[in-house]
């Protein structure tokens, strides 16, 4: 009996077009699974600056506790010589949001650090609608006050 084996070309080409079907999947939020939006903290200040006094106060007493709490964010601190102190937030989905903190103190750093944390990195805007959807309705929104029929528990029971 005799076996048939294909040539490599013919392997190579087969691999290929199996492998187009096997698309690397994002990361996304879902039943089992979190992904926390943001991924990475980058603290920048001046080291002789008077304006990054306070900034270097929080990086020497609470950065730590804060990465330690949060092993999910990357942490990088990175000396900006003669700029203002900022702290930079790169999120999953691409974006990155800036705070300056020049004039902030040593208590309102953590708070600024906490709204880049818990931020989902979408740019922030208006909506003019209650939902957004893919494939809107015809219809509309349903709500109990568009139908003109109005039932009792009574009629309900009656009818059986």
């Amino acid at each position: 009996m005799a076996t048939f084996r294909l040539p490599n070309v013919l392997n190579d080409v087969i691999r290929a077009h199996r492998d187009q079907f096997l698309r690397p999947v994002k990361p996304k939020n879902g039943v089992g699974a979190f992904v926390f939006p943001c991924r990475k903290l980058v603290f920048n200040y001046c080291e002789r600056s008077g304006s990054s006094k306070s900034m270097a106060e929080y990086l020497q007493t609470e950065a730590v506790r804060f990465a330690k709490e949060n092993p999910q964010i990357e942490v990088v601190v990175q000396p900006r010589p003669s700029k203002h102190p900022i702290i930079r937030a790169f999120y999953t989905n691409g974006e990155q949001k800036t705070k300056c903190v020049r004039k902030c103190l040593t208590d309102e750093i953590p708070e600024v650090v906490k709204s880049l944390r818990d931020h989902s990195g979408h740019r922030l805007r208006r909506w003019n609608r209650y939902v957004i959807s893919d494939t809107p309705s015809v219809r509309g929104i349903y709500s109990p006050f568009h139908d003109k029929n109005t039932y009792t528990i009574s009629d309900l029971k009656t009818k059986r």
